[in-house]
This record gives structure tokens, C-alpha cells and sequence, in this order.
């Protein structure tokens, strides 16, 4: 109160309460602006130009337009959205599938929960290598099980074939990503109360009832949630399309955040980098627009 009335700051409509949230938020803001308006600001800047790093040339906006009237640029971009909506869908449904086996307090269920756990915690260069050796064409464990069995005639290269390089990635980003849904549920499934159930079986409501009226809309937000961040998560991945087919064979796994590095590294067009990295923002800033407007998940919170 003091150093408000020596300043003056209480003419001005200031007390110490509203002194003490400006001063404590400060370093927020200063860390916020550092470490994300700062790289967003430059990465726009260095968008309009030719060469940003070497010889700056204002380009204005040919960088986006040599970017949309790509033919390639379409299909970089399905193969975005279908990697990010075929992992966060199926990672949901393992996820959720688990939770509520573990949920019943079957037995083995802590053995379970805490195996799930184990993929998350893997740093994602030994998840690649991991799935890699299982997938691999001479010596993996999938191949020779299959050969086995005598489903296959010959070993299949499942990082290398066009039509299973997609599905491979996405079948290791589920187990490794899988368990972020997994704890999600299960901490909301934990927090409905048994009363809840209990009535719904006096009642004589089926399973599929009890899920459909009770588990369900308490796990409406959580669902949507993961639905949210998993899916933006999995639209800017890189790591692990990098780490096993670098966007091949034939680019049937080349997504924009790949493109992005084939233009800022491979091909030394910095400027297209950084356009191409825009256009991503202004893609995932609408689809947050129209997953708050259209799903309202504030709603999925039950009272």
C-alpha cells in the first residue's frame, strides 16, 4: 500500500493486489514474448523474403503463392491430416479401450497400468529403432512370425512399401502415444461415482446403457481434449516419419512438417520454410476456431 501512495499508483486506479499480479506476471510475459512471439514474429518476417539469412529480397507474398499452386502441396497436406487423425483417433480407442479393462480392477490391472506407462516415458529415436527391428525386412520378429505361420511367401518391408509405410508409422506412434490418452480417461472414469452405476443396475440398465448414459458424458471433455492437443501434436510431428522412412517411399509420408525441412535445410529456400510453416499456423489456428465453436467442449464438463 505503501510503495502504491509514493508512486502516486493510486490516483491512477492501481492498489497493491493489482500491483502485486502486474509485477509477478512481468517475467511471464518477458518469457512468453522470448520464447514464442519472438520466433513467431521472425518466422513471419522471413517469410516475405527470397533468402531472409544471406541476401534479403522482398518477395511479398510469391513464397505462399508458390506454395498453394503446388501440385504437391495438397497431397502433403492429406497425408498431414490423415497421420494426425488415424494416430489421435486409434490412440483414443487403445487408450480407452485399456482404461476401462484397468477401471474394473480386474486382476493384473496395476500390472497393466503401469506397462502403460513405459512406452510414454521412451525417448521417441528408441521407439523408432525398437519398431524398426520388429518391422525389419531379414530380421524382424513380425516378418519371421508371419513367415511362420505361412501368411506371408516372402518378407515384407513394411517402412519401404508404399502401401504399409504410412500404416507403420502410425501403428508405432500409437503405441508409444497411445498411454497419454490411456491416463486421461482412466483419471476421469476414477472421478464418476459408483453410485452412479449402482443405480443405473437397479434400474436394469445394460452395459452398453450404462456407457452410452453415464461413462460417456463424463468423458466428453477428456475425449475432446485429446482430441485437441494430441491432434495438433501429431500434425507437427516430425521426429518419427524422419527417423523411419524420411518422408519416402515416393513421398507417401512427406507431411508439411517434413516439407518444411526440405525447403529450410535440404533445399536451402528459407523463405519457403518459413511461409510453409505460416500456412500451418493459420491451418491449425482455424481448425482450434472451429473445434471451440463447433464441439463446445466446455460443455462436455458435467455438472
Amino acid at each position: 500500500m505503501r510503495v502504491a501512495n509514493r508512486f502516486g499508483l493510486r490516483d491512477m486506479g492501481f492498489d497493491r493486489d493489482r500491483l502485486l499480479v502486474i509485477v509477478f506476471l512481468l517475467p511471464l510475459i518477458g518469457f512468453f514474448a522470448i520464447l514464442w512471439l519472438v520466433p513467431m514474429v521472425y518466422t513471419v518476417w522471413s517469410s516475405f523474403f527470397s533468402d531472409p539469412l544471406v541476401n534479403p529480397v522482398f518477395v511479398g507474398f510469391d513464397n505462399y503463392i508458390a506454395i498453394i499452386v503446388d501440385d504437391q502441396f495438397l497431397y502433403f497436406l492429406w497425408n498431414s491430416v490423415l497421420f494426425a487423425v488415424s494416430t489421435t483417433v486409434l490412440s483414443l480407442v487403445v487408450g480407452l479401450g485399456f482404461a476401462l479393462v484397468v477401471n474394473r480392477a480386474v486382476f493384473g490391472g496395476a500390472s497393466l497400468r503401469t506397462l502403460m506407462i513405459f512406452p510414454y516415458l521412451l525417448p521417441t529415436v528408441v521407439v523408432v529403432f525398437l519398431w524398426r527391428f520388429l518391422l525389419d525386412q531379414n530380421l524382424g520378429l513380425v516378418n519371421r512370425l508371419l513367415l511362420e505361420f505361412g501368411l506371408i511367401d516372402r518378407p515384407i518391408e513394411f517402412f519401404g512399401t508404399v502401401a504399409l509405410a504410412m500404416p507403420s508409422i502410425v501403428t508405432a506412434s500409437v503405441w508409444k502415444w497411445g498411454s497419454f490418452a490411456f491416463f486421461i480417461v482412466l483419471a476421469n472414469l476414477q472421478a464418476i461415482p459408483d453410485e452412479y452405476y449402482e443405480r443405473a443396475m437397479v434400474q436394469g440398465a445394460s452395459q452398453w446403457q450404462q456407457f452410452r448414459d453415464i461413462t460417456f458424458p463424463h468423458l466428453r471433455g477428456a475425449i475432446l481434449l485429446i482430441l485437441l492437443v494430441r491432434g495438433i501434436w501429431m500434425f507437427n510431428k516430425f521426429d518419427v516419419i524422419w527417423l523411419t522412412t524420411r518422408g519416402g517411399p515416393a513421398s507417401v509420408t512427406t507431411t508439411l512438417p517434413i516439407r518444411v525441412y526440405d525447403y529450410a535445410i535440404r533445399l536451402g529456400e528459407f523463405g519457403m520454410g518459413t511461409a510453409l510453416a505460416s500456412i500451418m499456423f493459420v491451418l491449425l489456428a482455424v481448425g482450434g476456431v472451429v473445434y471451440f465453436v463447433g464441439l463446445n467442449p466446455e460443455s462436455g464438463v458435467t455438472k
